[in-house]
């Protein structure tokens, strides 16, 4: 699968794949705490398991909604959610230009915002480790979405060919 339709289908997969995830982990503590049937619970269960590979899953640091733990920590809800938009925001801007120049080096004002874009996660991890502030679940969580969504809009450059 080359060319423009290839890059269309897997930045469309892309896509759908990032935004059900996010979906995913909102959802889980809901048809855990709801009677939502067999396949309520069975995608539950599983995003919990997919959600112990990538994440600790500390309760302590975990968001409770409605008294249920999230399948992620607060800091992966903050980049899961970040990812959402910066998918959403590559999306739209794919659709306002209208051919890409081809592949081309990242250019420096590119590194440097998706490295400002970690600051924030990379500030509130430090500090946590000096022991300077306690674990705040919802500013790792805000910390967290600049850099999921700097993250995912790169990838979403590259699966169109518009970086290299």
């Amino acid at each position: 699968m080359t060319g423009e339709a290839g890059r269309r289908r897997i930045g469309g997969a892309f896509t759908a794949v990032t935004l059900a995830w996010l979906l995913l982990i909102v959802l889980a503590p809901l048809s855990v705490r709801e009677t939502g049937g067999r396949t309520a619970a069975a995608a539950a269960a599983g995003t919990y398991l997919l959600g112990s590979v990538v994440c600790h899953q500390r309760p302590d640091r975990s968001f409770h909604p409605g008294g249920v733990q999230m399948p992620v920590c607060t800091r992966c809800t903050g980049l899961y959610a970040g990812a959402g938009a910066g998918v959403l925001v590559a999306g739209a801007r794919r659709r306002r230009r209208r051919r890409p120049a081809g592949p081309r080096r990242a250019p420096a004002w590119l590194r440097w915002a998706v490295a400002a874009a970690a600051a924030p996660t990379a500030l509130t991890f430090a500090a946590e480790a000096a022991g300077w502030m306690p674990p705040i679940g919802e500013l790792r969580a805000a910390a967290g979405v600049p850099l999921g969504a700097a993250v995912t809009w790169v990838a979403s450059l590259v699966i169109r060919g518009e970086l290299a």
